[in-house]
Formats: C-alpha cells, sequence, structure tokens
C-alpha cells in the first residue's frame, strides 16, 4: 500500500499540534526561566514543519491518496495481516495472565503455519526460540516477562 505524503503530512501535522497543546500542561521548573513543556514544543514545532513538506510533496505528485499493492489485493495477504494484528493484540491482552510462554508459544504456532511450515518444524522452532527469548530476556538481559500460569515453575 502506497500512501500518498500529503496524507501523512497531514498526519504528522495533527499529532504536531496535539503535541504543542499537551505540552502546554506540563508543570513549570521553579527557578527556571522555561518549564517542562520548552523540549516537546520545539519538537512539535520541528514535526509540523516536517509535516509541511510533506503535505507540499504530495499536492505536487498528484497521486491518489492510496494505492494498494497487489498483495494487498488478494485474500492471503489481507488474511495475513489480520492474523498479524490479532497476534499483537492476543499478546497484549493474555500475556499477564498466561505469561510470556504460554503466549508466545501459539502465537508461534499460528504464524509459521500460516506461512507453510510444517508441523514438526513448526512445534521445534517454536519451542525453542520461546524458551530461548524467555532465558536471553529474563535471564541475560534482566528484562523480565511475565510468567503468568508458570510462576510456580519459574526459573
Amino acid at each position: 500500500m502506497r500512501v500518498n505524503d500529503a496524507v501523512l503530512g497531514g498526519s504528522l501535522v495533527i499529532f504536531a499540534i496535539a503535541l504543542a497543546v499537551y505540552a502546554q500542561a506540563f508543570p513549570d521548573i521553579p527557578g527556571q526561566q522555561y518549564g517542562a513543556s520548552v523540549f516537546p514544543t520545539v519538537v512539535a514545532f520541528g514535526f509540523a514543519g516536517a509535516g509541511l513538506v510533506l503535505i507540499a510533496a504530495g499536492v505536487r505528485q498528484h497521486a491518489p491518496l492510496v494505492a494498494w499493492a497487489d498483495w494487498a489485493r488478494e485474500r492471503h495477504g489481507l488474511r495475513n495481516v489480520v492474523v498479524s494484528v490479532a497476534a499483537v493484540v492476543f499478546y497484549i491482552v493474555a500475556s499477564d495472565a498466561l505469561g510470556f510462554i504460554l503466549t508466545m508459544l501459539p502465537i508461534l504456532v499460528v504464524m509459521l503455519r500460516l506461512f507453510g511450515v510444517g508441523w514438526l518444524t513448526t512445534g521445534a522452532v517454536a519451542l525453542v526460540v520461546t524458551l530461548l527469548i524467555q532465558y536471553v530476556f529474563g535471564s541475560l538481559l534482566y528484562v523480565p516477562l511475565p510468567w503468568g500460569l508458570l510462576e510456580p515453575v519459574r526459573w
């Protein structure tokens, strides 16, 4: 899918306006001539400037606002997008209750099967990758991933 630069630029300008308005609610820093809102406001002006440049480029293109790629017209392309988004939503909703391992295993199984990987390879890869990620993040990087139902067997 190709989105015209004017659409992206308009979105960036709207985000910049929202950022600038929200930044004005930040409190003043005692003893300072400027408050906590200065840096986000400067960033918002930069976003707005970039957005205006994108809008100008998009208007000069004379292209449609959205041009669908060939894969987006095919049934399996849309299915893959929907399943990918559903996998992210499932992880967000279920990972605290189920834990990383019990959430990621079915996600990887579904995604690997979706790409046509055989059952034996899918099971092996899903299990090894899930356990490896849990180990690397939890033990080496000290980034705690949720254990959920597997809290009693935590290593």
